[in-house]
């Protein structure tokens, strides 16, 4: 009986452990994406700019 409950609580501890980690994990996953993503579309604007600047100047 208190090796079926030692088993239980060991795998709903590693069971825990692993949750919280994949939660972390995404977060901070997703936190990296969205800052790539404003990244990229700050460098399609200064691109954009930089062309239109071209096309003023001649």
């Amino acid at each position: 009986m208190g090796r079926i409950a030692i088993f239980a609580l060991t795998t709903l501890l590693f069971a825990s452990v692993g949750i919280c980690v994949w939660w972390v994990w995404s977060r901070v996953h997703i936190a990296i994406k969205r800052q790539e993503s404003v990244f990229e579309i700050e460098k399609e604007t200064h691109k954009k700019i930089k062309e239109k600047v071209k096309e003023q100047e001649e």
